[in-house]
């Protein structure tokens, strides 16, 4: 029996093979985008697969409960809760920290390569489970100065040798022994590292000054990552209720700090709600529902132009209904058929979709937001499983409205002829469909007119300070004297200054500031710059001086303050604010010694607040040298290569600060490009709704045509009489797009 239903379902596809073309690429382009939505959902939902205790495990999250602002809720901790946890309370059974300021250059023989990864417990392997090299030590992560690297990072440092047991040393850190590798099994992982060093060498680092306090910090909740493994049958209350009592405990007593601490499943980590300070990216489950919406608004808007041309047609096949149920067939039987029919056709629309969507990914995986994202679609017997079942779906969904309608054809009726079918009422759902579609495809349009003219109004803002001329070069840990001491000799290069921040992009510090003890802090922005940081980017100094050159950093003495600072704290005019002192952080008096216009220091899109320089050396990350006649390749060529005289070992990081702009902002092309590939199947799935409104219109009206010419009309005439319903609805998608 079905055996028959496809045999007849194929011959009518091929017997009407206009209709079935139409059908059968409008589904497909459909779907492709769709399959694609699907591959990256699957992606997303194949992180940390290979952890087996995934349903015991709990993260311990924070919330800011002093926060002014809108992200409250942090995926890091304290790091002195997992010591409260384990020693103080049995309410677990394992436990692991993790903390993220692993980071700098790590040296073997002539190799410097820098690196970043986690300082982390020994029970980080009992929990996770990553898979560890044969001869990696049982306890790779228990002795202090321990080291463990992936595959990737111990190929860069030891090429060909065997590392385990040899020595690393990091910056100033120390010399670390190599005790396991972390083999490559292609897992996805919310833990993203290069490096794990023992968290047994952070006491011993912080004894010698080498890094801040982090064991007994309360106040740091941004730093630190705390995982638990519980018993099968434990009583979360339990631990929730030891949470709270440790909370408690420990910020009672502290001024303007107050956290607060709860579990949650390690499976609703990823895909997860959005929380602050993530310890990997990927895409949070608002993201997931948001495409998994798209998905459906764009496959049942393609189904109901299968459907639109579906009932269209079944105008011309409303005899043979008649003749099946005259001869014995059954309702149910005529359902099966077309059902069979809208299935076999979305079957032939995944074998194009699937073509189609070789052709997709790439262009999708070449994104920078992609890349950001580490999205990485794989196609293997999983993906093309559910490929099936939603190639399924859609000719089911297809088809039914179709099927159900014709099968409820009368025989008499139909075999008299087709003019004694009125299809549903004069207002259609297939009306009501093609104005949504078409609203759908208008909103599409504008946004992306608007979206263009935005990120063409970013990326060429004038923002206050020069971009023309500022060629900025990454420190990779090296002094900022040593490398103005090279570049400040090139004749191209009038002056160099040190900072800490790009201007005009997205990162920013803050601080806080006050006038009196007594008054509440308030929170700034501020930028580490030097006596020349005005002047290479061309800020305009609008009272006072510059920092002072050479001015002792031991104690901070002086601020640059712009004028949104001024107006914030009331301190008069830009001359009367110079001299005056203002109390930084927690103690520290400063004085305004310079006032800045305001300028550009954040992305466009992000709200500005008072912003202060400070002279802070041991916080610049980047050297902007200002260049006598901008951008020159032979100039760059000759900066690049001084820069092997300064780190021959760190490869070479600079680019223009309008490159730089430009760049920050191509992200906002990713969306152009998508929202414009969404416009374009918007207005393809309208236009085949469009075809089939327009064939079913033809078809009921053929002897009103065939009568008009008769009697003279022209063809100009009766196209308008045609398309003049069209007209309407056109004008009433309009209505509703415009001001949506």
């Amino acid at each position: 029996m079905i055996r028959n239903y496809l045999l007849t379902a194929y011959r009518n596809i091929l017997r009407h093979k206009g209709f079935s073309i139409i059908n059968i690429i409008g589904l497909a382009i459909s779907m492709s985008v769709c399959m694609l939505i699907i591959v990256i959902i699957i992606d997303q939902f194949r992180y940390d697969k290979f952890v087996t205790k995934a349903d015991r495990i709990y993260r311990i999250e924070s919330i800011d409960n002093e926060s002014k602002y809108s992200m409250r809720n942090f995926a890091s901790t304290a790091y002195p809760l997992f010591t409260e946890l384990t020693t103080k309370y049995t309410v677990v059974e394992d436990a692991v920290v993790l903390n993220n300021n692993l980071n700098g250059t790590a040296i073997y023989n002539e190799t410097r390569i820098p690196i970043n990864g986690f300082y982390a417990n020994s029970s980080f392997f009992k929990l996770f489970e990553f898979t560890l090299s044969d001869d990696s030590e049982k306890e790779p992560l228990t002795e202090p100065y321990s080291i463990i690297l992936n595959e990737e990072t111990a190929k860069k440092y030891f090429k060909d040798e065997n590392p385990m047991g040899k020595f690393l040393q990091i910056d100033s850190l120390g010399e670390f022994k190599v005790t396991g590798i972390v083999k490559d099994n292609g897992y996805k992982s919310q833990f993203q590292f290069k490096a794990l060093v023992s968290a047994s060498t952070i006491p011993l680092l912080e004894n010698t000054k080498k890094i801040k306090n982090k064991t007994t910090d309360w106040k740091n909740c941004y730093s630190n990552y705390i995982y638990i493994l519980t018993d099968k049958n434990a009583d979360l209350s339990r631990i929730t209720a030891a949470l709270d009592e440790i909370s408690t405990e420990n910020y009672k007593d502290l001024e303007e700090t107050d956290f607060s601490f709860y579990l949650k499943p390690f499976k609703k980590i990823v895909p997860g709600a959005i929380v602050g300070n993530e310890i990997g990216v990927f895409l949070p489950k608002v993201f997931i529902i948001f495409l998994g919406g798209l998905s459906l608004i764009i496959i049942i808007s393609a189904a109901f132009n299968y459907t639109s041309l579906s009932m269209a047609r079944a105008l011309l096949r409303a005899k043979e209904v008649g003749v099946r149920k005259t001869i014995g067939a059954s309702r149910r039987q005529i359902i099966f058929q077309f059902l069979a029919e809208a299935i076999l056709v979305a079957i032939f629309s995944l074998v194009i979709a699937v073509v189609l969507l070789q052709f997709i990914i790439p262009g999708f995986s070449g994104m920078k937001l992609m890349s950001l994202l580490e999205i990485n679609p794989k196609q293997d017997i999983v993906v093309y499983f559910w490929f099936f079942v939603f190639a399924f779906t859609t000719g089911l969904i297809s088809g039914i409205l179709p099927s159900l309608y014709i099968s409820a054809f009368n025989p008499i009726k139909v075999l008299k002829g087709v003019s004694n079918i009125k299809l549903l009422s004069k207002i259609t759902l297939r009306k009501i469909l093609l104005v949504t579609q078409f609203t759908f495809s208008m909103i599409f349009i504008i946004s992306i007119i608007l979206i263009y003219r935005q990120m063409n109004y970013m990326v060429n803002a004038k923002m206050g300070f020069d971009r023309d001329f500022v060629y900025n070069i990454r420190l990779n840990n090296n002094k900022f004297e040593k490398v103005k001491n090279y570049y400040s000799q090139l004749p191209e290069v009038t002056k160099i200054t040190g900072s800490s921040h790009v201007p005009g992009v997205g990162s920013i510090w803050d601080t806080e500031l006050r006038i009196n003890k007594e008054d509440e802090k308030t929170e700034v922005h501020y930028f580490a710059a030097d006596e020349n940081y005005i002047d290479v980017m061309g800020l305009n100094l609008i009272a006072g001086s510059n920092f002072p050159e050479n001015s002792s950093t031991g104690n901070e003495k002086f601020i640059i303050v712009d004028k949104n600072t001024i107006q914030t704290f009331n301190l008069g005019t830009p001359a009367e604010a110079i001299g005056k002192s203002l109390i930084l952080e927690d103690s520290t008096l400063v004085q305004v010694i310079g006032v800045i216009q305001n300028y550009q220091y954040v992305a466009l899109f992000l709200p500005q607040r008072p912003l202060i320089l400070r002279n802070q050396p041991s916080a610049f990350q980047i050297a902007a040298l200002r260049l006598a006649n901008g951008i020159s390749p032979s100039v760059i060529a000759k900066i690049k290569t001084e820069w092997k005289k300064v780190d021959p070992y760190n490869e070479f990081e600079g680019e223009f600060l309008d490159a730089e702009i430009r760049d920050y902002y191509s992200y906002f092309e990713d969306i152009l490009y998508t929202v414009g590939f969404a416009s374009v199947l918007a207005i393809i799935i309208a236009c085949l709704g469009l075809l089939g409104m327009a064939t079913y219109s033809t078809q009921t009206r053929i002897k009103e045509i065939g009568v008009r010419k008769v009697f003279g009309a022209e063809n100009s005439n009766i196209i308008m009489m045609i398309s003049k319903s069209y007209i309407y609805m056109f004008i009433v998608a309009a209505i509703i797009a415009g001001p949506l």
